[in-house]
């Protein structure tokens, strides 16, 4: 699955990748956000048998939602639009399903544009402290309650679908970051095993988007804050109280805030005020609880393969 939003150059390259699998017995499902650019224009006019789903918000939680529902494989596996896989990928992440009690299986995402894998074993705290790099093995974490946990790289994650169900599926809150942690962590709770796939390497370009830009410098930090907070009150531990995550977030936020040379026409008063803006809609919005979302039986549409 590749859930896209203004990125029409970018996806074909995704798509060219998804040509070369030494794995056969797949089909791809396009989620198009509110595109602008032309991308719905040439996923029409592209030779290929993939399926397009339209969905009207710019937000990844429910982009990847509105995919699994229709999704007619028992496995889904999601990369980025800005990402191109290895021949060998979807072989190798099939296979590690092939083990017992493995619900999702992710591999490394080797950055292009710092030229190293920068995704390796990726582990969260429940208040939110990622780390990409984590002593292994992986098993290490798999454990209900485990903190850190285990989390897959969003662009480069596998799920059996039916796991995605039991869990409620993707947070739709979280708009931006963050959704590949909370998905991971309610599957590790569920008591499945998230599995690591060495081989299973796709290779990242981070395009620019509506947060980043080309220098992949954070312009806006309010949905990552917003995320972010979400998520730590919804993990941390209870006696981590609701101030100190809200505080802890906002100092993560701000050691990573570009120089006000970097931010150019905006000020660093500005980029403060939008993590503080988000961290105050985090806290609001948090009597809601988390939606669970139902992304129903796999859908009765024909499997159509996409190498066929």
């Amino acid at each position: 699955m590749i859930n896209t939003l203004d990125r029409r150059d970018w996806l074909e390259g995704t798509l060219d990748g998804l040509d070369d699998q030494e794995f056969v017995d797949f089909e791809v499902v396009v989620v198009n956000g509110p595109s602008s650019d032309g991308t719905a224009e040439m996923l029409a006019a592209r030779p290929g048998r993939h399926r397009v789903v339209h969905c009207d918000v710019a937000s990844l939680g429910v982009s990847r939602n509105a995919g699994i529902r229709h999704a007619a494989c028992p496995l889904v596996a999601f990369i980025d639009d800005d990402a191109v896989p290895e021949p060998t990928w979807l072989s190798e992440l099939v296979t590690r399903f092939e083990s017992e009690g493995v619900g999702a299986v992710g591999g490394p995402v080797f950055d292009v544009p710092t030229d190293r894998v920068e995704w390796k074993i990726c582990t969260c705290t429940r208040a939110g402290e990622p780390n990409t790099d984590s002593p292994g093995p992986l098993d290490r974490y798999n454990v209900p309650g485990a903190d850190p946990l285990p989390y897959l790289a969003g662009c480069n994650m596998a799920f059996r679908r039916s796991v995605l169900r039991e869990v409620g599926g993707f947070n739709p809150m979280l708009a931006y970051g963050y959704d590949d942690v909370e998905v991971c962590a309610r599957v590790v709770d569920r008591g499945y095993r998230i599995a690591y796939a060495d081989d299973a390497l796709v290779r990242h370009f981070r395009a620019p988007s509506a947060v980043r830009d080309e220098s992949m410098q954070l312009r806006d930090p309010y949905s990552i804050s917003y995320a972010r907070t979400q998520f730590a009150l919804q993990w941390a531990q209870p006696s981590q109280d609701v101030g100190s995550l809200g505080a802890a977030v906002k100092t993560a936020m701000m050691w990573h805030a570009p120089s006000a040379d970097e931010l150019g026409g905006s000020s660093t008063q500005h980029y403060e005020a939008r993590i503080d803006t988000a961290i105050s809609d985090a806290l609001a919005d948090r009597v809601h609880g988390r939606p669970w979302v139902d992304v129903g039986d796999r859908p009765r549409l024909d499997f159509v393969p996409y190498l066929g």
